[in-house]
């Protein structure tokens, strides 16, 4: 299959870290499922232990899941520099802001995103975590103010960028809709339909448990009557489903990591 024919497909975990079973969800699809990728909150609760996973299995490709929202009722985040120093980022508890709309009220100042946003990248780094490239959580990477901040950071750190490479970016299946036994199904039609080019799966893996289906999201459009841990469960079942996985290989469809998609694009420059 020539090169304009190939059907690359980059699949990406969020958000290890926001619980244990999270955790665990995210490890199992990185070794028995189609996930090629996955990032970790360093402002997340369990990111010691999402930063101990990366380290003793260094043939996955992790990155950073940069941070700014925390946006679970009863389960608030706070930065990783001290709150007094990045005040525009937080409320006036020091928790961050719970939605993008909360966020951009309260008039952030960019010097502190960016200083907060190495900040997390630093501390990933002292807990010996190689970070492969880093994205953003809950906020939009291709957004004109994050933009370049993004890219620079990515510069100084050698990293790429998640969204900003070129990718299209695959229609949400995962998170709330559809229901929990219509994931896998979903997935399939996703995958049956992909043309040639170069795409981008974002997924968020979780295992139903007490922990998980505690969380209650700050909208209340994506509250989740039946759990949050139901949905994130559903959506490991699909990535190591056998049938998805067999799909990938009947269609020809290449899963890549994104150091392997930059050494690829770098190749045909």
């Amino acid at each position: 299959m020539s090169e304009n024919k190939e059907i690359i497909l980059i699949t990406r975990a969020d958000d290890m870290g926001y619980t244990h079973t999270g955790n665990l969800a995210t490890l199992e699809s990185l070794r028995n499922g189609i996930i090629k990728n996955a990032a970790m909150l360093v402002i997340a609760p369990w990111f010691e232990e999402a930063a101990q996973i990366a380290r003793e299995n260094p043939q996955f490709c992790f990155g950073v899941h940069l941070g700014i929202i925390g946006e679970w009722i009863g389960y608030r985040w706070r930065p990783v520099l001290p709150w007094s120093e990045v005040r525009t980022l937080v409320d006036e508890d020091g928790f961050l802001h719970r939605s993008p709309g909360e966020f951009w009220a309260y008039h952030p100042d960019m010097t502190q995103l960016e200083q907060e946003f190495r900040a997390q990248l630093d501390l990933a780094r002292r807990k010996g975590v190689r970070i492969d490239y880093l994205d953003t959580h809950y906020m939009m990477p291709y957004n004109p103010l994050l933009q370049p901040i993004l890219a620079r950071i990515g510069k100084d750190y050698g990293v790429p960028v998640s969204c900003l490479l070129g990718e299209h970016e695959l229609e949400d299946f995962g998170i709330y809709s559809p229901a929990p036994e219509e994931k896998e199904n979903a997935l399939a039609r996703i995958l049956q339909s992909l043309a040639p080019g170069v795409h981008l799966l974002i997924g968020h893996p979780g295992y139903p448990s007490l922990e998980n289906d505690a969380l209650l999201h700050f909208e209340p459009k994506d509250q989740q009557v039946l759990g949050v841990g139901r949905h994130r469960a559903a959506e490991t079942m699909a990535y190591t489903s056998p049938r998805i996985r067999r799909l990938v290989a009947e269609r020809g469809i290449k899963l890549m990591t994104y150091p392997e998609f930059c050494a690829k694009h770098r190749a045909s420059a």
